[in-house]
């Protein structure tokens, strides 16, 4: 590697703002001391440039100019932030998401102010008005809802300093609001024998949609988005390639994943494979006889009349939790997500390790299975001081 000229400054690529900067040393001319220069590119070589060019200016005596945004808002900076930089560089439902959060809980609040006026106290009881009465009827702001504003600004902030608009991220030294754990509904063998019971009686779709849940733990999405191209019958494996979104600009198949640890692929029963096998040959036997059936590339398990994808957002409400749930006789607490839950903590009281459990989840690191599944914990330490009793102590 050559070694890096004097003055030249330090370049990286930060992985959060999808863009390179650099920081260049230069000697304030007013103060006479040393400080750094922020500078940020979509390319390396341009963020290289812009800094040479930088020194150039301050080598034939130029004043740093004053920055002409210095009184920008923060509801202008984040319009343009949204549309120059989010809209094309993150998923839909991701943008949407972000916009939401803007236009109903920050542009009422902060649009006004500028960048510069923003302060670590203003900014931490904003957050906390928010969560005691951040709804449009006044009424208390999730706490999940709120830190996920507040992650959103902490993001904002970080583009403008490295915009140069601001030395500092204001909201780097708030707090989050704590967060109560979320209580996980998990479904009893009985509830779950039940449930398939009453969705093979109402269609084959509702009954496939339940036992891959259960069997995979898939994410609805994830279920919605599968192609019988994605099954190995041969060696009984299910590989998560798309998910289906629901938005405000319809459904569509969203061939990238939720993180790196989605794309995954799934070691399931014998007998689901076979289930899935009888499910495809009925699927070939219908696009031969139903007319306007779509090409062969689409090839949904989990399909409308006309072999198109079904809407995922619609099955949980109307079918899972307001016809399945309700004709099982089974509480309205439960959700489609729960099925995945279950999945899971079957696995963990069966003494089924957690890495295993993680990669079929497709979770981002094994950190977030434990934290979600802490109440299987206990019962799988009183499981490993009973193997030790075995071990240490075994019967005579």
């Amino acid at each position: 590697m050559s070694k890096r000229v004097a003055g030249e400054g330090t370049i990286y690529f930060d992985k959060s703002m999808q863009r390179f900067v650099g920081q260049f040393p230069y000697k304030d001319l007013e103060t006479g001391k040393t400080k750094r220069k922020k500078i940020t590119g979509l390319t390396k070589k341009e963020v290289l440039e812009k800094g040479q060019n930088f020194k150039l200016d301050l080598d034939h005596g130029c004043v740093l100019p004053k920055n002409e945004d210095v009184d920008i808002t923060l509801g202008e900076y984040m319009n343009k932030w949204l549309e120059d930089t989010v809209r094309s560089t993150v998923r839909i439902k991701t943008y949407e998401r972000y916009e939401c959060a803007y236009r109903c809980h920050i542009k009422p609040y902060l649009a006004s102010t500028k960048l510069s006026a923003f302060t670590r106290v203003g900014l931490q009881e904003y957050f906390v008005k928010l969560s005691k009465s951040g709804k449009v009827d006044g009424s208390k702001l999730a706490p999940r809802t709120v830190n996920a504003i507040r992650r959103l600004l902490k993001m904002v902030f970080k583009y403008a300093v490295g915009d140069g608009l601001l030395m500092k991220n204001p909201v780097e030294l708030t707090k989050p609001i704590r967060i109560e754990p979320t209580p996980i509904n998990v479904f009893k063998v009985a509830e779950y024998q039940k449930l398939l019971e009453v969705a093979k009686a109402e269609s084959c779709r509702d009954y496939l949609v339940v036992r891959i849940a259960f069997a995979t733990g898939m994410r609805i999405g994830e279920i919605f988005g599968l192609e019988y191209s994605a099954i190995d019958f041969e060696k009984n494996l299910i590989s998560v390639k798309q998910t289906v979104v629901t938005s405000r600009h319809g459904k569509r198949v969203q061939r990238t994943a939720k993180n790196s640890t989605s794309l995954r692929t799934i070691l399931v029963e014998q007998n689901l494979i076979e289930e899935l096998r009888k499910a495809y040959q009925l699927h070939n036997l219908k696009k031969k006889t139903v007319h306007g059936w779509l090409e062969k590339n689409h090839d949904f398990i989990i399909e409308n009349a006309d072999g198109s994808f079904c809407d995922p957002a619609y099955f949980s409400d109307k079918i899972f939790k307001k016809k399945l749930l309700r004709k099982s006789g089974l509480s309205s607490k439960f959700r489609f997500h729960d099925c995945r839950h279950t999945h899971a903590t079957w696995l963990l009281e069966q003494n089924v390790d957690i890495k295993t459990i993680s990669e079929r989840l497709g979770h981002k690191s094994i950190r977030v299975t434990l934290d979600t599944y802490a109440h299987v914990v206990p019962k799988l330490q009183q499981g490993a001081v009973d193997a030790l009793q075995d071990i240490l102590h075994p019967a005579a």
